[in-house]
């Protein structure tokens, strides 16, 4: 059995937690800092990932290069991320390691160097990152997704802006750590091979003098469900939605993960089943718990062919809606096994254990003990999930697509007119048979009279849209839902032979406050009719 863990609070505030984790020979840290992306100003948009990057490029008395080989040299493996709450320092090493592993994390936090030489090439990355999402359509669909559903400041990104990149000054950046970058609210995790007292006293030594600071709270805004569509020339469809769920420290957050996990917890999930497997209409598709310190939201993500985008959003809110209907016994029997299976990793892991460890601390006031976690998913029951759902899945969700319109629908010819067309090319055929003897034997006139079949009429127009690649390897590795190809679908000829003149447009999402989509397309539509002789 895993040995209760234990807490001290610092007195600047700076809460230690320390789980010793006998059977492992690692240790992993987590020192989590109330400098996260909802606390970044208007016009600032991406600070906190440009800092991360500042951060790694030396402390104390050591330059970026000397960092690293430090670093390197102990066999330290370090690194600096910004959620929505915290920034975020992580290492793991081995265990003798700790006393320098503390000492480094003291000297980012206490001493950082932010050299004023290398915030351009910090910001230079940030803006990389930034405008990679345009070859990145689910991770755009996710931001956008986020902007959309969230109040503001919730609905910020890490990722940030063009502009607030770009505005970034070495005196902001310096501001903004002295703001932000303090005791006060910070939470310093470790697990692994330790004793919790040695933790203690050397969380005190590195730790004790830093600055208290003080919290910084937030006012969300008000939001509701909205319903977005980014157009974007693609041959694929990335389809974002969303609802409000409850936050970690409510009662009912178990039955929440239990019904993300009914509704895509493995390849037995009614996602994967239902709407990949028996009817192959994505190649990926999944739902996520998304927590707030004050609220939750469940995500959920597919990505498809354009000719599939409407099917498949139909079918992933069905399977939506179609939860609180019922939830079989066996469905809750699996995503037990599955929960139970992610905690005896948590007890393997030092870093996972860390994380958890940090983030129970965080919204909860507490570390929730491992038997309290298994006591809690064995409790589920098809009826406790099925009352929880009863009160919160809406009627309306928060709606994201990139890629054409999956709600346009084709047109469709009449029956007269696929009459017609059936017969003119018969007929044409016939004449252009005729006038090839003529031409042989040299009669101009029978030449001259002869009818020649006109290229645009002979075959239809081939658009982008209308046969995507589907079985390309794009999709991002975000579930298990991503890991198979789909089957390929029948490739049918379009009902109305058609010539689409597309006009790009560039957008100005890169420069906004999260991108959307790096081109907006216009399409005028002429018909050409099929067949058309020229005499």
């Amino acid at each position: 059995m895993v040995p209760k863990a234990e807490h001290v609070a610092l007195r600047n505030g700076l809460a230690v937690l320390a789980q010793p984790m006998g059977h492992v020979r690692s240790v992993a840290i987590n020192l989590l800092i109330p400098a996260g992306f909802i606390h970044e100003a208007k016009g600032e948009e991406g600070i906190g990932n440009v800092l991360c990057e500042m951060l790694q490029r030396g402390a104390g008395k050591l330059d970026s290069r000397a960092f690293a080989q430090a670093l390197d040299r102990l066999g330290i493996d370090l690194n600096c991320s910004v959620g929505p709450h915290h920034l975020r320092i992580g290492a793991t090493g081995l265990a003798d390691k700790l006393p320098e592993i503390l000492s480094f994390m003291r000297d980012i936090v206490l001493h950082p160097k932010l050299p004023s030489a290398e915030l351009s090439a910090a910001k230079a990355l940030a803006l990389q990152e930034l405008l990679g999402l345009d070859d990145d359509p689910r991770g755009q669909a996710l931001v956008e997704l986020r902007r959309h559903h969230f109040p503001h400041p919730y609905s910020n990104n890490r990722y940030g802006s063009e502009e607030g990149i770009k505005g970034i000054t070495h005196a902001s950046l310096k501001a903004h750590w002295e703001k932000f970058g303090h005791a006060k609210g910070s939470i310093l995790s470790v697990a692994g091979l330790i004793e919790a007292d040695k933790v203690r006293d050397l969380a005190e030594k590195y730790f004790g003098d830093w600055a208290p600071g003080k919290e910084h709270l937030i006012k969300p805004s008000k939001s509701g469900p909205t319903v977005t569509h980014l157009a974007k020339d693609t041959q694929q469809t990335q389809i974002a939605l969303a609802w409000n769920s409850v936050s970690p420290s409510h009662g009912d957050y178990y039955q929440a993960q239990g019904a993300v996990q009914v509704l895509s917890g493995g390849m037995s999930s009614r996602l994967f089943t239902e709407v990949r497997e028996k009817q192959g209409l994505c190649y990926a598709v999944w739902a996520s718990y998304v927590p707030l310190i004050d609220r939750g939201a469940i995500f959920c993500y597919a990505g498809t062919t354009n000719d599939r985008a409407h099917l498949t959003m139909e079918a992933v809110k069905k399977e939506i809606r179609r939860l609180k209907d019922g939830i079989t016994k066996e469905e809750v029997e699996r995503v037990k096994v599955g929960l139970k299976t992610s905690l005896l990793m948590q007890e393997d892991s030092s870093a996972a254990r860390s994380s958890s460890m940090a983030s129970d601390w965080f919204y909860l006031g507490r570390i929730r003990p491992l038997e309290e976690i298994e006591g809690a998913v064995a409790a589920l029951t098809p009826k406790s999930i099925l009352e929880f759902l009863a009160k919160s899945i809406p009627g309306e969700l928060t709606q994201v697509t990139i890629g054409p319109d999956p709600n346009a629908k084709p047109a469709v010819k009449k029956p007269a007119e696929k009459a017609a067309d059936k017969g003119a090319e018969p007929a044409a055929k016939g004449k252009k048979e005729a006038a090839e003897p003529a031409k042989a034997k040299g009669d101009s006139k029978v030449a001259a009279k002869a009818p020649a079949v006109t290229a645009k009429a002979s075959a239809p127009a081939s658009s982008k849209a209308s046969a995507p690649a589907a079985s390309k390897a794009s999709a991002p590795a975000a579930s298990k839902a991503a890991m198979k190809s789909p089957a390929k679908a029948s490739e049918k000829p379009p009902a109305e032979k058609k010539t689409t003149a597309t006009k790009t447009v560039k957008s100005s999402s890169a420069k906004g406050a999260a991108p959307s989509a790096s081109k907006t397309t216009k399409k005028a539509e002429k018909k050409v009719p099929s067949n058309k002789l020229k005499k």
